[in-house]
This record gives C-alpha cells, sequence and structure tokens, in this order.
C-alpha cells in the first residue's frame, strides 16, 4: 500500500518540482542576461550569409577549373545525335 501510495504521488511531485524549475531558470535568465552578443542580428545575418556563399562559389570554381575536364561530354560520333539534354536517367526508345 505504502509504494502505491508513492509511486501515485511521484508523478505529480516531480511535475510541481519542474515547474519550479523552469520558473526560477527564466527569472534568472531575465536577470543575469547573456554577455555575448548574439551572432544572428537582423543586420549581420545576410554579411554572414554572403561572405558564405562567396566562399562556396570559390571552392565550386576552384573544383571544376581542376576536375571540369573528367565532366565535359565527349563530341558525338559521325551519325550519331549530339548527347545535350540526356541525363544519366534519360532512356532511350521508351514510350
Amino acid at each position: 500500500m505504502t509504494s502505491d501510495l508513492l509511486l501515485a504521488l511521484a508523478i505529480p511531485v516531480l511535475m510541481g518540482a519542474s515547474g519550479l524549475y523552469a520558473l526560477a531558470d527564466s527569472w534568472w535568465r531575465r536577470r543575469h542576461p547573456a554577455l555575448k552578443p548574439v551572432p544572428y542580428l537582423p543586420g549581420r545575418g545576410p554579411v554572414v550569409g554572403h561572405d558564405l556563399v562567396a566562399a562556396a562559389e570559390a571552392v565550386v570554381a576552384e573544383a571544376y577549373a581542376r576536375y571540369g575536364s573528367f565532366y565535359d561530354t565527349p563530341a558525338p560520333a559521325e551519325g550519331h545525335a549530339p548527347l545535350a539534354g540526356r541525363g544519366p536517367g534519360h532512356v532511350t526508345g521508351a514510350a
């Protein structure tokens, strides 16, 4: 009987304790704001995004300069249709 009573009271006690912890935590955070500035401010977000895009474009340009010849399509042989417009999933003769 005692174990059943303790089990029945454990859930409300845990819920009350977690609620008190959440209240104390929110009170503490309001009274002691973070010292570091937030990195994603409205004025800073687009600048950081442009820098990342520029860095990614530089990486892609360098990779294409090095390995672009591997991906260039060869010239079509005499009497064959050009390969332009065909992707890896293209099936010829499909209806």
